[in-house]
């Protein structure tokens, strides 16, 4: 746990204790500058601007938790009363664009919604004309909800199948319809876990910066966009108080989302849960069923169009990026390949991921080893509230207080910052993955083993990490891609030695060249390996 607690203290305690004390101190040119002062919060509480930006992004967040809600509530009811092999092919098309690039997303969003787009050409088939669709509150509410319907629908889904079928047997045995079983029974029932769901996805709303950067535009100014705003004019003592408040407003999201519901809400259901919460009734042909499946349809197709767009785009033989394309050409695969410069950023990429991987599950296992060991349950709750945490603190807000860190440790800009910095929104994932298989495991082969002569550690790494190899695996992947995937941290730590995502970024704000959808078709397709791997090693 030692290794594990140094780490939180300087990459994520210090950098939020340096962005509270600059919202204390007016700006200088020393960030310790100066006296304590509210002045800046002063400041940001009169801004008119601020409240305008303020509101925006609320309704923002609010938007984005409705559409999530009303994909996601159907959605994850159908698949908990599906029986396991179809459940499994739907959750699998589901998460499989969680692992692609957010960047890789949004820049096929900019292709669909554009005005000569999929979309638009639709409508204008339809009669309906043309339609703004890009660069404004429209556009980021479709791209958050597109990267967060996933949550939604994982933390709703291990709620219903924790709801006890012989309760909604026992209201149908009584003479309830099957719609007032589901109103007055079920509902209740799951109350809690989608006040946690509806919770956690506004507060995560709240602190979206790639989205709204690439989305939104001018017109879609929210917060985050505001704090780097006011950097960029070196405003730090306002862009700080700023994400003070904003960090206040998250961590109450997050205490409320635990008092509700739990931790176990934020990792989804565990492999002891009981699978379908209408195991001893199979699913009857109605209205009501075709309504989920049509729901639960559209919300794959939303979830899987960006990529299927970005596949085809790659193909396009034009440098202005069309669809559908118009030829088709594989110049565009070759160049990734003879760029200097995007071989660097792949290699650093490669480089930074596969250490944050190697050393988060390191450091997770030893994390989750010990917490499995803690007899105090509210010592253990304790303890895993504290390691989920930079989940749902706002992602600039982190950005700029370890921009602090590392300008004071001289590790801007070079690896060996970037990864310790990468491990610590990775650890809580990995930590997920491997307290739960640690929580599976049987302790008694472990006892047994030390019974026999074996020493703690000599048991621990001959019975028990032979069993949980799998989710070891699970925590190396599950590592790499959040490492692989993070942009905005990158974004404020590295200027010559860009990583792949940050390139990728760049691109989206000056202009995209077709090189990006061919790349990003590779990404996909190692994702789509990757899931195949997976399947066919479960069977």
């Amino acid at each position: 746990m030692a290794p594990y607690l140094a780490l939180t203290a300087v990459f994520f305690v210090l950098p939020l204790a340096l962005v509270v004390a600059r919202s204390l101190t007016l700006d200088s040119p020393a960030s310790d500058a100066g006296g304590i002062t509210l002045q800046n919060y002063i400041e940001v509480l009169s801004s008119s601007v601020l409240r305008s930006v303020v509101v925006r992004t609320f309704a923002i967040a609010a938007y984005t938790t409705m559409a999530c809600f009303t994909l996601g509530f159907p959605t994850a009811y159908l698949i908990s009363k599906l029986s396991r092999t179809p459940a499994t092919i739907l959750t699998t098309l589901i998460f499989l664009p969680f692992w692609v690039s957010v960047l890789v997303r949004l820049f096929s969003l900019t292709i669909i919604l554009g005005r000569d787009g999929p979309v638009n050409s639709v409508l204008i088939a339809m009669g309906a004309g043309r339609l703004e669709l890009l660069f404004n509150t429209t556009a980021t509410v479709i791209g958050m909800t597109n990267y967060l319907l996933p949550f939604m629908i994982i933390i709703l889904y291990s709620g219903m199948i924790r709801v006890d079928p012989a309760i909604l047997l026992a209201a149908r045995a009584t003479g309830a319809t099957p719609g007032q079983a589901f109103v007055q029974v079920f509902v209740p029932q799951v109350k809690p876990v989608v006040a946690s769901a509806c919770t956690l996805v506004f507060v995560l709303s709240l602190g979206f910066f790639l989205t709204p950067a690439v989305l939104g535009g001018a017109r879609g100014l929210t917060v985050a966009l505001y704090i780097q705003q006011q950097i960029s004019v070196f405003r730090w003592g306002v862009a700080s108080a700023i994400g003070v408040l904003l960090l206040v407003i998250s961590l109450l999201g997050y205490l409320i989302v635990i008092r509700l519901a739990g931790l176990s809400q934020l990792i989804g259901p565990s492999s002891s849960g009981t699978k379908g919460t209408s195991a001893t009734e199979k699913l009857k042909f109605s209205a009501t069923v075709t309504l989920l499946w049509c729901v639960a349809a559209a919300s794959i197709t939303f979830l899987l169009l960006p990529l299927i767009v970005t596949i085809l785009t790659s193909f396009g033989a034009s440098r202005i990026i069309h669809f559908p394309p118009e030829g088709w050409t594989f110049k565009w695969y070759q160049d990734i390949f003879h760029d200097p410069d995007w071989i660097h950023a792949i290699g650093r990429s490669l480089a930074v991921g596969l250490l944050t991987a190697i050393l988060s599950t390191l450091v997770a296992l030893g994390l989750a080893r010990a917490v499995s060991g803690f007899r105090s349950s509210f010592l253990r709750a304790v303890m895993q509230t504290a390691v989920y945490a930079p989940l749902v603190v706002p992602i600039i807000l982190l950005a700029i207080g370890m921009f602090d860190v590392e300008t004071r440790l001289g590790l801007l800009d070079s690896i060996g910052g970037l990864v310790p910095l990468h491990m610590v929104i990775a650890i809580p994932l990995a930590f997920a993955v491997l307290s739960s298989a640690l929580d599976d495991f049987d302790p008694d082969l472990e006892a047994a083993a030390r019974a026999l002569g074996s020493s703690r550690t000599r048991a621990f790494w001959s019975v028990t990490i032979p069993n949980i190899k799998g989710s070891l695996l699970g925590s190396l992947i599950v590592s790499f891609v959040t490492s692989w995937d993070e942009a905005v941290i990158a974004l404020f730590q590295t200027s010559f030695n860009k990583t792949l995502p940050v390139r990728i970024f760049s691109y989206l704000q000056s202009g995209v060249e077709p090189v990006v959808p061919a790349l990003a078709t590779l990404l996909i397709a190692l994702v789509v390996l990757g899931v195949a791997i997976r399947v066919w090693q479960a069977r």
